[in-house]
């Protein structure tokens, strides 16, 4: 599978841009808590973003931490 991890390989998956269990694009995510005023919380609360498998959780805060 492309950009996956393979057992016992140094290759690093590219970080997510989405939140796939809430089909939200991490732009989206900024601009809802940019325009809305709400906390990734308050977000998540919203969305469901980062609740289901929270996978998305690491690049979510990262990516929201460089805009």
């Amino acid at each position: 599978m492309e950009g996956s991890v393979a057992a016992g390989s140094n290759a690093i998956s590219p970080p997510m841009t989405r939140c796939e269990c809430a089909e939200l694009s991490f732009d989206e995510i900024a601009r809802r808590m940019r325009e809305e005023g709400l906390s990734l919380e308050e977000i998540s609360e919203r969305t469901g973003c980062g609740r289901t498998c929270t996978a998305c959780l690491p690049d979510l805060r990262s990516h929201l931490r460089k805009r």
